[in-house]
């Protein structure tokens, strides 16, 4: 009885935690945009969109069971204008290859079993097609349902192919005209991020080295720089999809906002930088290495608070906050660093110590120089006077191959 207690307050529990976190999802739906609220909205389109390609396909198509129109709707709804009309073209294609398929394998061999079993030998490879993206399947899928139920002669593949077209064009033209996703507020929110991290991540090193940190704090600094790999390719995902959701969307007009991918690039620079700098200080917090020196650490510190405070101001020019602008923060920076070195020119260290001293000092000098380069440059016009102003699709292309270039 004791057992069946706890499992039941153990299932009340978890009831409650569920029904907390469905109440606090729905009062963000409500309470502000975010992506919660993108989530219902596309859900309730695509539920819309399915119901109404039904009760057309039962009206005008006469069709006595029109479940391809729904289903292609529900599927054309997708995150972005640009995808459901892609997905649409692919989706049309794929589906009249798999209704001619049909169509040619039972008049070849006048039975079902054989050819449903020629059909799908010959269309599955299609599904891995790159031509047809993800709706490669659907040609099997078309063919199985055309052959298990019905006949599948002309009238059945002309009512079949008007209920995919009707189901894409519905499903398309909802996601287009009624609230069309943009998703640009994503790739600010994660930008943005990728600089608040690489912020804190600075300071909390600079906080560790002023006090007694260990091997741990150490490989826990590493873990969480190269962690900034994963935001980082995560902000580039939330840019492309920004770019593409205003690429053949009628309300791109109003949400013409900067290209993220400049704002982005040099950030990912600075956060390889980053991760060096930890990995250097994890490394020196091995087993048989000399111990730094602590007013050399303190001074250290000093410099990854500097530098931190570039990328603030760095973050603040390109989204809406007001810190000191970058070249008064670099300066500080490099001020500090200065007497980081006069330090050391001071005190003549010895020799081992130098196998500590030597990758810090390597590593924040360029930490520093990558400031000084990249986060200082005044954001990139979206377009020159009289010039043609580039599509974002294709200006985040190309700041994708300058990425991969560099590394």
């Amino acid at each position: 009885m004791l057992s069946i207690s706890r499992a039941m307050a153990l299932t009340g529990r978890r009831l409650r935690r569920h029904w907390d976190n469905g109440r606090q999802v729905v009062v963000e739906v409500v309470r502000r945009p975010g992506r919660e609220r993108d989530l219902a909205v596309q859900s309730a389109k695509a539920a819309v969109a399915a119901v109404l390609a039904w009760v057309i396909a039962r009206q005008w198509l006469e069709a006595p069971l029109p479940f391809i129109a729904p289903w292609v709707a529900l599927l054309m709804v997708d995150a972005t204008v640009y995808r459901s009309v892609v997905k649409g073209v692919q989706q049309l294609l794929a589906v009249v290859v798999g209704l001619l398929a049909a169509t040619g394998a039972y008049t070849l061999t006048d039975d079902w079993t054989v050819a449903l079993l020629l059909v799908l030998i010959l269309v599955m490879p299609l599904a891995n097609w790159r031509k047809f993206g993800d709706q490669g399947v659907n040609s099997a899928v078309s063919a199985l349902l055309v052959l298990t139920s019905g006949h599948p002669g002309v009238e059945e593949i002309v009512t079949r192919l008007g209920e995919t077209a009707l189901g894409a064009a519905v499903g398309i033209v909802l996601n287009a005209v009624v609230f069309p996703p943009v998703h640009l507020r994503s790739a600010r929110d994660a930008t943005a991020g990728v600089a608040d991290e690489i912020d804190a991540l600075l300071k909390e090193v600079a906080a560790g080295l002023r006090e007694k940190w260990s091997a741990d704090d150490a490989r826990h600094w590493l873990r969480r720089a190269g962690g900034l790999h994963y935001r980082i390719q995560d902000a580039w995902s939330a840019i492309g999809r920004g770019q593409e959701s205003v690429h053949l969307n009628p309300l791109r007009r109003p949400h013409r906002e900067a290209d993220l991918s400049p704002v982005l690039l040099p950030l990912e620079v600075v956060a390889k930088q980053t991760e060096g700098i930890c990995r250097t200080v994890a490394d020196a917090s091995t087993d048989g290495m000399p111990s730094a020196d602590p007013p050399f650490l303190a001074l250290y510190a000093d410099v990854l608070d500097h530098a931190a405070a570039v990328v603030n101001a760095y973050r603040g020019r390109h989204f809406g906050l007001a810190p000191p602008e970058p070249p008064q923060v670099l300066e500080a920076a490099r001020r500090r660093n200065r007497e980081l070195h006069d330090l050391l020119r001071r005190q003549a260290p010895p020799p081992d110590a130098w196998m500590i001293h030597g990758p810090l000092l390597i590593e924040v000098d360029r930490l520093l120089d990558h400031l000084a380069h990249y986060l200082q440059e005044p954001a990139a016009p979206d377009a020159g006077a009289g010039g043609k102003r580039a599509s974002g699709l294709s200006r985040w292309s190309s700041h994708r191959s300058v990425r991969n270039a560099r590394h």
